[in-house]
Parts: C-alpha cells; sequence; structure tokens
C-alpha cells in the first residue's frame, strides 16, 4: 500500500539539520547536477533542444529531487539543491542565481506548509524547484545582444542564429510553462518509482 504520509515519528520530531542530512543533501545535490548536466549539455548543441530545456530537465531530474527531499524531510535541502543548481548553472548570472535561489526557496515554503508529512506538498515542491531552470535564460531574456555574442564564441554563429528564430517575445512565459509542464510529468514519474522501488527498498 502507497504511504501518503511519511510514518517515521523519530525524523519527523527532529527538525534540525544534522551532518548525516547534509551528506544526504549534497550526494543527491551532486547526482542532480550531473544529471542535468548531461540532459542540457547533451541537448543544448541544437537550439530547439536547449531551449526544451526546463522541459526535459523537469522530466528527467524529478526522482532525484524528491528522494532527496523525502529522505530528509526537513528545511533545507532543496534549498541546497537550489544554492548547487545556481552556482553551477548562472554563474556570471546575477539575477538568474537570486531567481534559482528564490525558485528553492518556494519549495522548501511549499514542502513546510505540508508540517514535512504530506507526500503531495513534497511532489508539488518540485514544480516551484524546477522554475530555477528558467533562470539561466534570464541573460537572454534582458541582455539578448550579450547572450548571443556569448552563443557565438561557444557554438559558432550558426548556432547563434538558429537560436535567435526562437528567441520570441513571451519566450519567458513559454518557458516557465515548459518547466511546470515538464515538472509535473516529472513527480508522476517520481511518485511511480519511488513508491515501486525505493519505499520497499527502505531507502524513504
Amino acid at each position: 500500500m502507497a504511504r501518503k504520509e511519511i510514518t517515521q515519528t523519530t525524523q519527523q520530531n527532529d527538525k534540525k539539520l544534522r551532518t548525516r542530512d547534509l551528506i544526504y543533501a549534497g550526494a543527491f545535490g551532486a547526482v542532480y547536477i550531473v544529471l542535468m548536466l548531461i540532459v542540457v549539455l547533451g541537448t543544448s548543441a541544437i537550439p530547439v533542444l536547449y531551449i526544451l530545456a526546463p522541459f526535459t530537465v523537469g522530466v528527467v531530474c524529478a526522482t532525484v529531487y524528491e528522494l532527496c527531499v523525502l529522505k530528509v524531510h526537513k528545511f533545507g535541502p532543496a534549498l541546497i539543491l537550489g544554492v548547487l543548481f545556481a552556482l553551477v548553472a548562472c554563474s556570471g548570472n546575477v539575477l538568474g542565481m537570486v531567481l534559482a535561489v528564490l525558485a528553492s526557496v518556494a519549495a522548501e515554503l511549499i514542502i513546510m506548509a505540508g508540517k514535512y508529512k504530506s507526500r503531495k506538498m513534497f511532489l508539488l515542491s518540485f514544480l516551484a524547484f524546477n522554475l530555477n531552470m528558467v533562470c539561466p535564460y534570464t541573460m537572454l531574456y534582458f541582455h539578448r545582444d550579450e547572450f548571443m555574442a556569448r552563443s557565438v564564441s561557444f557554438y559558432g554563429q550558426a548556432f547563434a542564429d538558429e537560436l535567435a528564430k526562437y528567441a520570441i517575445n513571451g519566450l519567458a512565459f513559454i518557458q516557465i510553462a515548459l518547466a511546470l509542464i515538464g515538472a509535473g510529468i516529472g513527480v508522476l514519474i517520481a511518485s511511480k518509482l519511488i513508491r515501486k522501488h525505493f519505499e520497499k527498498a527502505g531507502i524513504v
């Protein structure tokens, strides 16, 4: 039978992050970042797939995120993941870093609203967290010329020209929607995988 509520009483009563919790969060955070980079770098050579990254990362990385927050179920793991993400994916983009951290704080607040017991709130929190995948694109939204110049230096003029076709007005809203849809699909997959494999194994 699927467990909808976290039932480990001793862990519920201990709200402070311990060394073990930090190790779990750091380990899952590292796996999340590596998996995210594989998805993004593996598709970034194709402009349309680069634009779709908020969707694909949401689908692929949701399970790792859920394992992290369900394993620790205290305030902090989503924020730790968010800070790691901001440092890796938004380096040199101050606005992107700030927004990525805010997205992770929003995820933490959703989990807190469920009092660290509600499985639905743990799952729902990833929809907020995955909005950080939009943050690296803020330079494209607000400093297009600089972003395109960097694209030329990294990928060449042909890539930048193709990317410019997709950098339309309202792209930010499209990518936010993609991030939410991808996260929603990812959460459905994560829920089934965790219930079928990781709960039975006693990992969460």
